[in-house]
This record gives C-alpha cells, sequence and structure tokens, in this order.
C-alpha cells in the first residue's frame, strides 16, 4: 500500500518497539505528527514544553531502556533547542534518537524562515554520534535503522535526521524495516578463554584489588555478574554517580562508596590506596583516569568499547565486549578467596570514615534543614520503598545525594556525569514515570536548576504522572557561589536569585504541594507523598551553611 515518507517512519519505529515520541509541534512537524496519530492505538505522542526538555526525556528513555529514545521537533529553533539535551546524551551515554522536519529541498539554504543549516550544527561528535540531511523518501527506514544502529553501537549516544518537508510527503510503495532482534545481538561477543585466565592471574597476583563500576555496566546482567564475582573473590567496590545500584545491601561490607567530581570521598581514597583496578564499563567523563591513576597502576578493562586513552589510561588487558558474559567467564574460573588482612584493615577505615561523613550533625538549624537531614529523609522512605526510582538535577544538593545516597537497583538513580546539565531532573522524572508506571519516581532539583525545566509540571499534571518532585531552596546558584568563595578569596557574584513561591506554583498547575521547614515536617511530607499515586511537589528549605565543605581537599596517603 502507497504511503508517505512520514509514514514510514511511523511504521518503523513502531515495528522496532519504541513506545513513545517526545515533541512540541510546529509547521514542518506536520506530516510526523499526522503519520503518529494514524497509529496512536500503538506509539503514544507526549507533548512538551520546550523542546530541549524533549531531548532530555528521550535520553530518560535511553537510559532506562538501552534502547533509543525518540524526540521529534519542527525545523529552526525546534531543532536547534536540542542541542543542550543530545549533547548531554552524547557525553552521558545515553542513546537518542531525534528526527527534525524541515523546509522543503527546494528551499534549503536559502533566506527562507526557521531554515539554518541543522545537520551542519549537529554533525559534531560532541553533540551526536550521526547526523544527516536525508536526500530521498525511499531511504527513509534504511536511514532510521542506520541512525539507530549508530545510537547504540560502543559507547551510545545520539543521532539526529534533519528530513525536509516534501521528503516526509512524497509516496513510496517502501516498507518499514523490523531490526530490533539485530540490535538485540550487538554487544554480546565474549573474549577468548585464555586472555580471561589471564585476568585471573592477575587478580591472583594483586595485593590490594578493586573493582570500579562505571555507567556501561548499569544493566541488570551486569548487576547479577558483578554480585557473583565479588561473592567469589570478595574484592571491594566502588562506583561512580551515574552506575549506582548494582550491589544489593548484602554486599554493604564489600561497598566503599561513590568516586569521581570532587576527587574527596572515601571511595575515592580506596582507589588511591589500591594496586589493581578493575574498571567495569567506565565511561572516563564519569572519574578521569588522571584523577586517580598518578602511580601506574595496573587497570583491567572490562567494557563494550574501547574508551580514552592517554598516559594515566592504558589498561593492561582489556576484555572487550559483553561486561556481564565476560565476567561471568572469570567468575566460573576464578579461585575463591578473600582479601588480604592488610586490605580489609585499609578498607573497614574507609567505610567507617564514609559513615561518619553521612551522619547527621547534632546541632542543625531550626527554620531549614541540613542537607544530611534531607538525605536521611530520603534514604529512609526509600528503604521502606525500594522500587523507587530517584532522579537528579544538577547542583550541590545532587553531590550530597549522589555521595550518600543508596539505591540497590540497576537503572534507579539517575544523574549527569558528563555535561552536569542543569534542567534534566524533571524531564527524567517524566520519562521514567512513563516507563515505570507503577514505581514511584523520586526527582530532585535545587531552586536553581528546578526552574531550567519548571514548565514541565504541566506536562506531569496533564498525564498525572506518579512523581514526587523535591525542590531545595536556598536563593542562589549555590553550587557556583561555594567554588567562587574557594577560588576567589570569599567573593562570589551573579549567584543570587530571588525566591518563587513553589508551593503556589505548583498548586497553580493543579498539583499537591506542601513546604518543609524541619525534618519532621519533611518525613510528614515523604509518606503522604507515598500513600498517592498522585503527582506532589515538596519546596524544601535548605541550610546550606555546609556545602562549601563538599570541596574540602583529602590528603590523599597510604593508608
Amino acid at each position: 500500500m502507497s504511503k508517505n515518507g512520514a509514514d514510514l517512519i511511523v511504521d518503523t519505529l513502531i515495528k522496532n518497539g519504541v513506545k513513545h515520541v517526545f515533541q512540541l509541534p510546529g509547521g514542518k512537524l506536520g506530516p510526523l505528527l499526522m503519520a503518529l496519530k494514524k497509529r496512536e492505538k500503538e506509539i503514544e505522542v507526549i507533548t512538551v514544553r520546550h523542546e530541549q526538555n524533549a531531548g532530555f526525556m528521550a535520553q530518560g528513555i535511553g537510559r532506562l531502556t538501552d534502547r533509543p529514545g525518540v524526540v521529534m521537533t519542527t525545523s529552526g529553533p525546534g531543532a536547534l533547542n536540542l542541542v543542550t539535551s543530545l549533547a548531554t546524551a552524547t557525553s552521558d551515554g545515553d542513546p537518542v534518537l531525534a528526527i527534525a522536519g524541515q523546509v522543503p529541498q527546494t528551499k534549503l539554504h536559502t533566506p527562507y524562515p526557521q531554515n539554518p543549516n541543522i545537520a551542519g550544527v549537529m554533525n559534531d561528535a560532541t553533540l551526536t554520534k550521526y547526523a544527516k540531511e536525508i536526500q530521498a523518501t525511499d531511504t527513509l527506514a534504511d536511514e532510521v535503522a542506520n541512525a539507530y544502529f549508530a545510537s547504540i553501537d560502543g559507547n551510545p549516544g545520539a543521532v539526529f535526521m534533519d528530513i525536509p518537508g516534501n521528503i516526509l510527503l512524497d509516496q513510496t510503495e517502501t516498507e518499514g524495516l523490523a531490526f530490533l532482534k539485530l540490535a538485540d545481538q550487538l554487544g554480546n561477543t565474549v573474549m577468548e578463554n585464555e586472555i580471561i585466565s589471564e585476568v585471573a592471574a592477575k587478580i591472583k597476583k594483586a595485593n590490594r584489588p578493586i573493582i570500579l563500576i562505571g555507567a556501561r555496566a548499569d544493566t541488570k546482567e551486569a548487576a547479577t555478574a558483578i554480585q557473583d564475582f565479588v561473592t567469589k573473590t570478595q574484592i571491594p567496590v566502588v562506583e561512580t554517580f551515574q552506575a549506582t545500584g548494582l550491589l544489593t545491601k548484602e554486599f554493604d561490607k564489600n561497598y566503599i562508596g561513590r568516586v569521581g567530581l570532587f576527587n574527596n570521598l572515601p571511595g575515592d581514597e580506596a582507589v588511591y590506596n589500591s594496586d589493581l583496578v578493575i574498571t567495569l564499563g567506565l565511561n572516563l567523563v564519569e572519574y578521569w583516569a588522571s584523577a586517580w591513576n598518578n602511580d601506574d597502576k595496573i587497570i583491567i578493562d572490562f567494557d563494550t568499547t574501547i574508551d580514552h586513552l592517554d598516559e594515566a589510561f592504558i589498561p593492561e588487558t582489556l576484555v572487550l565486549g559483553n561486561i556481564a558474559k565476560n565476567l561471568q567467564s572469570l567468575t566460573e574460573i576464578i579461585e575463591t578467596s578473600t582479601i588480604s588482612e592488610d586490605w580489609q584493615g585499609t578498607i573497614a577505615i574507609l567505610q567507617e570514615k564514609l559513615a561518619a561523613k553521612k551522619a547527621i550533625p547534632a546541632k542543625t538549624s531550626e527554620n531549614s534543614l541540613h542537607p544530611l537531614e534531607i538525605v536521611n529523609s530520603l534514604q529512609n522512605i526509600l528503604d521502606a520503598n525500594p522500587n523507587t526510582t530517584v532522579v537528579m538535577d544538577g547542583g550541590s544538593h545532587e553531590v550530597w545525594m549522589g555521595s550518600y545516597l543508596k539505591v540497590y537497583q540497576p537503572k534507579h538513580f539517575l544523574m549527569s556525569d558528563g555535561q552536569q546539565t542543569l534542567g534534566v531532573g524533571l524531564p527524567w522524572a517524566i520519562s521514567s514515570a512513563l516507563v515505570r508506571p507503577n514505581e514511584k519516581i523520586l526527582s530532585s532539583g535545587g531552586d536553581g536548576s528546578f526552574m531550567f525545566s519548571a514548565q514541565e509540571l504541566a506536562t506531569v499534571a496533564h498525564y498525572n504522572l506518579n512523581i514526587v518532585q523535591l525542590i531545595w531552596v536556598d536563593k542562589e546558584y549555590n553550587m557556583v557561589e561555594f567554588q567562587q568563595e574557594l577560588d576567589y578569596d570569599g567573593q562570589e557574584e551573579g549567584v543570587d536569585i530571588d525566591y518563587i513561591d513553589y508551593k503556589k506554583m505548583a498548586e497553580s498547575f493543579g498539583i499537591k504541594a506542601v513546604r518543609a521547614t524541619n525534618k519532621q515536617a519533611l518525613d510528614a511530607a515523604l509518606t503522604e507523598a507515598y500513600a498517592s499515586n498522585e503527582p506532589m511537589v515538596i519546596e524544601i528549605w535548605e541550610d546550606n551553611s555546609q556545602n562549601i565543605h563538599l570541596r574540602d581537599k583529602v590528603d590523599m596517603k597510604k593508608i
């Protein structure tokens, strides 16, 4: 049956399991929206309030499913508004398929409205892995397939297709392609036994081995393999902020916390004190090697791709392919063991230090909450409700939560280690709620970062999503403020922001909201939020006086 180019694209998306398309309407997007309307029982169109947020929502789908989230925009400013979200997805390693409607080919690169060279803008490796202006209707299914695979191959990231209006409207006899089974086979390779045996021998010789988990290992299959490996070897574990949740509570005895960002946590000290580092799916943007390898440590790298190599990161052995399968092969042949008493003693010291750092101070403010009080309240509600997806926006609140809040499931702790972009929190929460409708989504933002995407409360209300949005209020861009004070002799500039009544703002969207200025009120608000499947906003007044210590330097020394 004859169809137009837009129909062909939508048919291909549906045949490959795409359930949601995020979009903000525009004239050049019309053919695609009409094609989606014909198939509305098979694919849902999510209408948002800003294209950047639509891109973040697609990134959230990519993060949670390991398959590209799909965003569509109109030409000109609509597509240009995707730049930040696509750069964030590529940096963080999340697959996204972005499609823009464009002016007709006869008007390309002429003085015509909404007609910048979008493919040219997007064709930068730091923004996308693939960007192309499509030239023919009959090739559209092929182009979607190639863009799709580019987004998930190696280190995942964003891809972009710019499609002129006449290409979308022209008729074609071509059928949509189904390639999902082939995509499921990607990255399933395993290393030969000789390499696995070599790794086992090197681990046996090490005195102070450590496991460093990164974002590309954040899957259920890898979590199972890691747990089996740790059970057999008892090697201690640290994780990047973006790779949290791969160990269950029973492995707390092996866990030393998180690493990265300011390089001043007990986990960072553990890596410093090690002599062999087993990296699992480490995206170096999460934890750049020069921060932890200045003494030529032995590195064994399990990964799906070869990451950036430099003088601080040249793995002695590269175990390339499926992380879970390769690690399981290692577990099968490695000897059951325990770590040395010396290394056990060091780990115990660092675990005690981690517990002390997350303890609530004896004296706190009466009219605002210490960040560790907030973390404690959140930990309590998560322990009681483990099927919660935690989503964090950028800012100092993210450092507190990223350093000390624990979850025990893969892909249930979302944050940006790459671009560290402000505004990702609420959009990611929206896509999480769509993927996991039976889970509570706990979204956290500061009063600075939240306002980047606050308009999407309208989207939350419209779709009645099961989201609790926390807003940490301190009336400053505090993450920047305390670093200015440290770098410029106590001076700060341009970081103060006015207070907005966030409770009233949320209520104006038709969303229940409460304000918490002490821990008792916060605990009560969280209990109320979890008793309902309705969205809720909790405005938290934060005492940020201790945030400056988030960047305290640690005197790295051998323990």
